[in-house]
């Protein structure tokens, strides 16, 4: 820390100074007053307009360029496509550092444009991929998930969830935060918001060092038009689906915006029936017989879940400005599960145990914090500071009983409550050394509190695999992180640069109240980031690299046993160590439309999900443990085309090669696979607001270190319509129309070979109404930023 305040002071004072003159401003529209991102700052000499500077506007559309050596004097230039250009004479001899720049718009360029893409449209800078959805047009007509499926990469899974190559955990963030809703309620947020809204989104697939180190899949940065119009504005939903069963959502977004004060209010309410039906073969190879144990297990849960959030932003200057945001969840459950499992020895039924099981589970959830940020006036420098805070409370209460062959019964009833509190300190700074050269560092300190509280008994101890003592458990785990970051970014023109070291010190001790056994642990790990990006032309590159890692759950740490059915107990593993990525990629952009990039990474200590077959006792202890080392290499390409002025297509594909090696006693294997992913999306706007959309995928069969994935194909489509100006909007469709979208994989380790099918409700009619009031464009309030932690509950 010594070396990270010395680095900071010496070029605080580099700065302090310098010689050279920089100006700064912020371009906006003159009628409505919405800042403009991505406008075109020159300086120009007065002869022949040869160019001496020139500088893009950010996302908050600022924008700082410093004066060349032996400036006389010259022209300020402002351009931005649909704007007539702003110019002023600028000299020497006691210029102006800050300009406040209005452009009005040119309406015989606007009547003659409907979309168009500029060199602009895609850009790779920093750590990331920048598509400005203003100018691709990705939003016209479109909610928040339709625009983000038309991304390079991203798509959606059987329940609607933002995928990035093929995995659910990306990190979503609202103008560069960390989210605070999650699951259901950000994917219906996400939908809520009008896709002609959103200014730009980021994909950063190899994320720096400023954020944290957890994960492979990377980041989605959804940025928003900023809204500098007063009054109140805001959007209200609702929805209902059928598969199975019927499914209602209903939610609304409030904003409020003045000169100083900025108020959003937001609301969601889910009501909804489910199912999920799991089949099991597992055949086990003896030195006599063979064991074959056939399982059905039918899952019904009804949930109903609420959330409500609020949050206030207040300007004390104009450089700078406080805020908080608090949400508060409730979930209810009741959920029914009926199983049956065959015993067979060498094909002769030997048992038959049928499984009965309800639960009934609360879990309640508030999160919050307050955020404070200074900016100078030449937006050079910046400073961030946030607190953040969770509450996760988490009651369940049931029973589970396995009726046997010989009319026996084995009843287990209790209850479990599950409590975490979380919370953690940020700080960010922000300083251009240079026109070219510039600082990020930051601080974080988290701290993680959770208890476990297990505590069921049973009628009839003598079925237990495990003594009915170890039926009760008193868990309690508590975890320290701190972490700081530097990094460096360095920008010719047609080059850019990023470097980056992040350093993570964590501890932890995880203790059982029953026994008194303590496991802790602690250790510190370094993470360096490196990107170059080129342009040229209409070809942009891009390459990458970053080391990650991925830490075990809370309760994955706990080593105590929970029955999953008659042949199955479910156990923590005390010896999990955190798995270590080296993660890199390669991008290349041509005319804003084709992508190809090649993806892979290396790693040690993966985590794999172990089916420990007990011979002697014929049941399964399933637990999570370290794998030895593996890699994962990939390729994905999507290449849009715009057949006519009405209908688009796009088409994506994506393909890995994976190998893995695992020294687990009792669960080694060695071995490689590959498979891919093939989607294609088309669009098809028609007269008087009509939209309709097609979606379509194949995934291959997928071999893997332990086996083989089966292929699975479906698709989904949508007709839209809007109103009144685009104010309603009525989407109706259906999804997985064929209701092939399934699990099904079938893995052999050692002697035992087992063949999982989750099979869910995919295909759903629905029908969503949103209305959309004011101006319909948001100013987010900053939110909590805790998903590091809280996604490892």
């Amino acid at each position: 820390m010594k070396t990270l305040f010395t680095t900071l002071a010496f070029l605080i004072s580099v700065v302090a100074f310098s010689q050279k003159t920089t100006i700064s401003g912020t371009v906006t529209d003159s009628i409505s007053g919405t800042t403009l991102t991505y406008a075109t700052v020159t300086i120009q000499a007065n002869e022949a307009e040869k160019v001496l500077a020139f500088a893009y506007t950010n996302e908050e559309g600022t924008f700082s360029l410093e004066l060349p050596n032996g400036f006389t004097n010259g022209l300020l230039k402002v351009q931005f496509m649909g704007y007539k250009s702003f110019t002023k004479a600028i000299g020497n001899t006691s210029p102006e550092t800050v300009y406040n720049i209005q452009l009005f718009p040119d309406t015989n360029t606007l009547e003659a444009v409907t979309v168009s893409k500029t060199k602009k449209a895609v850009m790779v800078k920093g750590d990331k991929v920048v598509y400005n959805i203003a100018e691709t047009g990705l939003g016209n007509g479109n909610n928040g998930l339709e625009t983000l499926q038309r991304l390079p990469g991203v798509k959606l899974d059987k329940d609607d969830n933002v995928q990035f190559r093929g995995d659910a955990g990306v990190q979503i963030m609202i103008n560069g935060r960390k989210s605070l809703l999650e699951g259901e309620a950000l994917r219906e947020y996400i939908r809520s918001l009008n896709g002609d809204d959103i200014q730009s989104v980021e994909i950063i697939a190899q994320p720096s060092a400023r954020y944290e180190a957890t994960g492979t899949t990377g980041i989605i940065n959804i940025v928003l038009k900023k809204n500098t119009k007063m009054g109140i504005n805001g959007n209200v939903y609702t929805s209902g689906s059928y598969g199975e069963y019927f499914r209602q959502r209903h939610g609304g977004l409030l904003f409020y915006n003045d000169s100083l004060w900025s108020v959003s209010a937001n609301g969601y309410y889910y009501d909804g029936k489910s199912f999920n039906d799991r089949e099991v073969t597992q055949q086990i190879q003896l030195d006599n017989e063979v064991r074959t144990l056939e399982q059905n297990n039918l899952w019904l849960p009804h949930t109903i879940s609420k959330k409500l959030g609020f949050g206030v932003e207040r300007k004390l200057t104009k450089n700078q400005l406080v805020s908080t945001e608090w949400q508060y969840y409730n979930s209810k459950g009741d959920e029914d599960t009926f199983g049956t499992t065959n015993e067979y020895t060498n094909g002769a039924l030997t048992n038959v145990v049928n499984l009965t099981q309800k639960a009934i589970s609360t879990k309640e959830q508030v999160t919050g914090n307050v955020f404070y940020n200074f900016t100078s006036d030449s937006a050079t420098t910046k400073f961030d500071a946030q607190v953040n805070y969770a509450y996760y409370n988490k009651d369940l209460g049931g029973f589970q009983q396995n009726e046997y062959a010989n009319n026996s019964i084995m009843r287990l009833t209790g209850t479990n409550v599950t409590k975490y509190n979380i919370g953690n300190v940020q700080l960010d700074f922000n300083q251009d050394i240079t026109k070219k050269l510039h600082l990020e560092a930051g601080f974080k300190y988290a701290r993680v509190a959770m208890n476990y509280n297990n505590a069921y008994q049973t009628n009839n101890p003598a079925l237990l695999y495990i003594p009915d003592s170890l039926l009760v458990n008193n868990f309690d785990y508590k975890e320290n992180l701190v972490s700081a970051y530097t990094q460096f970014s360095y920008d010719t023109g047609n080059w850019n640069f990023l470097a980056g070291l992040r350093m993570e010190s964590y501890n932890y001790t995880a203790k059982s109240l029953n026994n008194g056994a303590v496991n802790s642990n602690s250790y510190t790990n370094w993470f360096p980031s490196f990107s170059a990006n080129y342009k040229k032309d209409r070809n942009q590159y891009k390459i990458a690299y970053s080391r990650r890692i991925g830490r075990p759950s809370y309760l994955d740490l706990n080593p105590f046993y929970e029955y999953m059915d008659a042949y199955s107990l479910e156990t923590g593993n005390p010896n999990l160590q955190p798995r270590l990525y080296h993660s890199f990629e390669v991008d290349y952009i041509y005319r804003n439309a084709l992508n190809i990039s090649l993806y892979g990474y290396l790693y040690d200590n993966a985590f794999a999900d172990v089916i420990d077959y007990q011979e002697d006792e014929n049941y399964n202890i399933v637990y999570t443990a370290n794998a030895s080392k593996g890699s994962r290499f990939g390729l994905s390409a999507s290449v849009p085309y715009e057949v006519t002025d009405s209908y688009a297509v796009q088409l994506e594909l994506d393909a890995a090669y994976n190998s893995e090696t695992s020294n687990i006693p009792e669960y080694s294997y060695d071995g490689s696979g590959f498979g891919y992913d093939i989607s294609l999306y088309q669009r098809l706007q028609l007269k008087n607001d009509w939209t309709v959309t097609w979606n379509g995928y194949y995934s291959g069969r997928a071999t893997n270190p332990t086996g083989y994935m089966r292929s699975v194909f479906d698709f989904s489509f949508s007709v839209k319509k809007s109103l009144f100006d685009d104010k309603v909007r009525l989407l109706t469709g259906c999804t997985n129309f064929l209701k092939n979208s399934y699990y099904s994989k079938v893995s052999t380790v050692n002697n035992v070979t087992t063949d999982w099918t989750n099979r869910w409700e995919t295909r759903k009619f629905y029908l969503q109404v949103n209305y959309y009031f004011g101006n319909a464009k948001e100013k987010k309030v900053r939110g909590t930023s805790l998903s590091e932690e809280k996604g490892r509950m």
